[in-house]
C-alpha cells in the first residue's frame, strides 16, 4: 500500500503500512542537510498522498534510480484537468525517470477543477496555503532537496504558479508558468527575488499575449515588466530568435542571481508548447525539457 501523508499545523506525519503494520515518522519542517541523506523515499512508481483531508490526493511520481536530495517540481494542471491528465499531456514522469528526480501533481479542488487564483472564486477553497502544505509533504515523500523545489503549470495552473512564486517564495527555488492567466492575480509581494520563466503562445485565444480589455490587463508584457521590477533586474531584457518560432527575452542581471525569462512561441495557441516532448531538435521546443532545465537549474 502506498504511503498516506498527512499535514497539520507545520508538522508531517508519514504513515507507512508495511506487512500490515502502520508506523509512523513525525518530524517538523522540510527535511534538510543530514536529515536528506538519511531520508528514505517512497519506492519507485506512481503514489498517491493524502495532504488535506478532502482534496484530492496528489500525485508523486518516484523515479527507479532516484537521487537522494535531487530537485523536485511540481506540477499545477490547468482548469478542468486531473493530476494524471496533466502527467499525459506533458510526459514529465517520463523526463523525471531519464533525470532521476521526482515530480508531483497536485489537482485543484471542485467537480471541474479550477485554481483559485485570486482567493475569490465562489465556492471554492483557498489554494495558497493548501499548495504550502504540499510542498513540504512531497518534499519528504521524495527525499528530496527542500532547497531546490520548482513549480510549474498551465493556463489556470500557470497562473497559480505565478501565485506561488509570490506567496509561497520561502518554499519554491524558481516558477515556470506556461500560457498563465495573470489579469486578476493579487498584489504581488514576494519575501525573496524569484527566478522566472514565462512560456506563452501569441495566437493564445483563452489568455490572450496581449491581454484584454480596456484598460487592458493580463498583457505578458506587464507581467514580465512586474517580475524585472521584483527580482531588480537591470537594464532592457536581450532579444534572441531561439528559432524560427520562439524568441527568447532574457534578464539576467538581477537581484541574488535570478533571472526573467520570456520565451514567446509565435502563432502557437493556448495550451504546453510542444505538449510531451521530451527529446528535442536543434529546431524543436519542449515545454516540459524547458520548464524542467530552468527549474532545477537554482537553488533557494
Amino acid at each position: 500500500m502506498s504511503p498516506r501523508v498527512y499535514v497539520s499545523l507545520g508538522v508531517i506525519a508519514v504513515v507507512l503500512c508495511v506487512g500490515g503494520v502502520a508506523a509512523a515518522v513525525v518530524h517538523s519542517g522540510p527535511a534538510a542537510g543530514s536529515a536528506v541523506a538519511a531520508c528514505t523515499p517512497m519506492r519507485p512508481g506512481t503514489h498517491r498522498i493524502t495532504v488535506e483531508q478532502g482534496r484530492v490526493p496528489v500525485v508523486v511520481h518516484i523515479p527507479s534510480r532516484l537521487m537522494t536530495g535531487a530537485p523536485l517540481v511540481l506540477a499545477l494542471p490547468g482548469a478542468g484537468q486531473s493530476a494524471r491528465d496533466f502527467a499525459d499531456y506533458t510526459g514529465y514522469s517520463r523526463l523525471a525517470d531519464q533525470q532521476r528526480v521526482a515530480v508531483a501533481y497536485a489537482t485543484a479542488s471542485g467537480d471541474r477543477p479550477l485554481w483559485n487564483v485570486t482567493d475569490a472564486i465562489p465556492g471554492h477553497a483557498q489554494d495558497v496555503p493548501y499548495l504550502r502544505a504540499v510542498i513540504p509533504a512531497v518534499v519528504r515523500a521524495a527525499c528530496a532537496d527542500p532547497a531546490r523545489v520548482g513549480v510549474t503549470g498551465v493556463s489556470n495552473g500557470g497562473g497559480m504558479s505565478a501565485r506561488m512564486a509570490c506567496d509561497a517564495a520561502d518554499l519554491i527555488a524558481a516558477a515556470a508558468p506556461v500560457a498563465g492567466g495573470y489579469g486578476a492575480l493579487p498584489d504581488c509581494h514576494p519575501s525573496r527575488p524569484v527566478p522566472l520563466l514565462e512560456i506563452h503562445g501569441t495566437a493564445d485565444e483563452v489568455v490572450p499575449y496581449r491581454g484584454t480589455g480596456n484598460p487592458v490587463r493580463g498583457d505578458v508584457a506587464s507581467f514580465l515588466a512586474q517580475w524585472r521590477r521584483l527580482d531588480g533586474c537591470a537594464g532592457r531584457p536581450r532579444v534572441s530568435g531561439v528559432s524560427e518560432e520562439i524568441v527568447e527575452l532574457r534578464s539576467v542581471g538581477c537581484a541574488g542571481g535570478t533571472q526573467v525569462i520570456h520565451d514567446r512561441v509565435e502563432g502557437a495557441p493556448h495550451g504546453w508548447p510542444g505538449e510531451d516532448e521530451l527529446v528535442t531538435g536543434p529546431h524543436d521546443f519542449s515545454s516540459t525539457r524547458r520548464t524542467f532545465d530552468f527549474l532545477t537549474s537554482f537553488r533557494r
